[in-house]
């Protein structure tokens, strides 16, 4: 392109004023440009038109394309329509008009000749330009393209396989639902979870197992998403306050408690219960259990009219000697209790008469004895023989405080009667502490239980001697009791089927 050097050198001079010019007409000219680094636009104006002005001495579009494909992939990359790339290109034109035409020649027909060279150049860097930008769009757009599909074809087998996982979580939670379903339905125990709640406020009820149902007769559709408080509505039971042992204790220790069905059946049950916590630690909610007892309180209570309750309760427990025929070694205190001038009584009253002051003389017996935790033994016509072995010292402090107590209530007795018209009776009493051999006796088929022993023997001796009123004490039973009662001390007497005396003592009151 020899023809246009004349172009060229007035370009190469007019270098800087072309830059300012096609910088400030694209701004002016296209917003997206004016948005953008002013400086690095000129720095690429001002390589632009020298890499031009080389191709028009040296007519090597090389170092043009290299350009081009630079200017094109920075305006891509910074998200440039193709419309703003070329009106931006087409901005060279005017500018590059204008200067020649100011700085040039005019009336120039050879010099215009050298110009529409130029300007054909101009046309074909444009043309070139479009074609790069719209063939670096389309490699662009076909990257995203091919990244898009992997990513969605990841994105698929990824799916693919999340659904596969959720499948077999859901099959194995609805395994694990039904094996906790059925394990909690094969419990004698019910189940029920609540909420954490409040001090002020109990929590909702999350589950409520059909054995929970079938001990309360409240049924999961009734309290499931209610506040636990409201059992104590529906059954009595304190609920807040066994609530609140959980969320302060972390637990509910083992508690009887006794309630009234809707349907008005008295039942009883054992409650336990425990905080949930997650595997962090953090508080989750709280699990009760409750154990149906009714049957069992029922056949302690109908036992207990028969022999004492401790009795019914280590038989109900099966353990130990207790459902064998075996015995233990144990100090206790022995106490037997007669009424005296019982037959000549009996000779003077009715049956139905003697009936009812056996009655009356047997509850006040039972009462006083068990208040004292003491076990009766057996009836033996109007005798009583009693065991205790709680109370202090080996049974002795709680014996001694019975046998006042039953004083003071066959005291009581006898007033009512008289009031009544009826005869007063007067019981005798002794006490004796030692060792004896207690468990159950008799046979594989029938047992008794009961306490033997040489201490047993002298008891009722003691109670044969003491007269109407009276309580008479062993020396082992008075050592027991050390300072706390006021005894009276009777002397050494003989006592029938033992060859050496025994220490005798009067009971008179305890100290207060």
């Amino acid at each position: 392109m020899a023809q246009v050097n004349e172009v060229v050198a007035l370009l190469r001079s007019r270098k800087q004023q072309v830059v300012d010019e096609l910088v400030a007409l694209i701004v002016s000219e296209v917003p997206r440009y004016a948005q953008s680094d002013r400086s690095a636009l000129r720095d690429n104006c001002e390589q632009l038109v020298v890499v031009f002005v080389q191709i028009l001495e040296t007519d090597d579009p090389a170092p043009l394309m290299d350009l081009l494909e630079q200017l094109t992939s920075q305006r891509i990359g910074q998200g440039f329509a193709p419309a703003d790339f070329i009106q931006a290109l087409l901005m060279a034109y005017p500018v590059l008009r204008s200067v020649v035409r100011q700085a040039g020649p005019r009336n120039d027909a050879m010099f215009a000749q050298m110009f529409h060279v130029v300007e054909q150049a101009i046309f074909k860097l444009i043309a070139t330009a479009s074609s790069i930008f719209a063939t670096g769009l389309k490699r662009e757009s076909d990257a995203k393209v091919h990244s898009l599909t992997s990513e969605k074809e990841k994105l698929e087998q990824q799916e693919k396989h999340l659904l596969e996982q959720t499948k077999l979580q859901e099959r194995e939670l609805a395994e694990s639902s039904h094996f906790a379903r059925r394990v909690l339905e094969s419990l004698s125990s019910g189940v029920a979870v609540t909420e954490l709640g409040t001090p002020d406020r109990a929590g909702r009820v999350l589950m409520w197992s059909d054995r929970m149902a079938e001990i309360t007769g409240v049924a999961p559709g009734q309290i499931v998403g209610q506040p636990a408080d409201m059992l104590k509505k529906q059954l009595g039971v304190p609920v807040q306050e066994m609530l609140a042992s959980i969320r302060i204790n972390d637990r509910l220790p083992l508690s009887k408690v006794k309630f009234t069905t809707p349907r008005g059946d008295v039942r009883h049950a054992l409650v336990r219960g425990e905080r949930l916590r997650t595997l962090e630690g953090a508080p989750k909610g709280m699990v009760v259990t409750a154990d149906d007892v009714t049957e069992r309180e029922l056949l302690i209570d109908s036992f207990s009219r028969y022999v004492s309750r401790e009795v019914v309760q280590r038989l109900l427990a099966r353990a130990g000697p207790w459902n064998k025929l075996e015995g233990e070694r144990k100090m206790v205190s022995i106490l037997f209790a007669d009424i005296r001038g019982f037959t000549t009584l009996s000779e003077k009253i009715s049956l139905e008469e003697l009936h009812g002051l056996i009655n009356e003389y047997f509850r006040v017996m039972i009462e006083q004895v068990s208040a004292f935790e003491g076990i009766i033994d057996k009836f033996i016509g109007d005798k009583i023989m009693a065991v205790f072995s709680q109370g202090g010292a080996d049974g002795a402090v709680a014996a001694a405080r019975s046998a006042l107590a039953i004083q003071k209530a066959i005291a009581e007795l006898n007033r009512q009667r008289s009031g009544a018209g009826a005869q007063a009776i007067d019981v005798g009493i002794g006490i004796n502490t030692g060792e004896v051999v207690m468990g159950t006796v008799g046979s594989e088929e029938r047992m008794s239980f009961t306490v033997i022993g040489d201490s047993v023997n002298v008891a009722d001796r003691f109670q044969a001697l003491a007269g109407a009123g009276e309580i008479y004490l062993g020396e082992g039973t008075v050592k027991r009791l050390g300072d706390r009662f006021e005894v009276e001390e009777l002397g050494a007497r003989s006592i029938r089927g033992r060859t050496q005396p025994e220490s005798l003592y009067r009971l008179l009151s305890a100290k207060a």
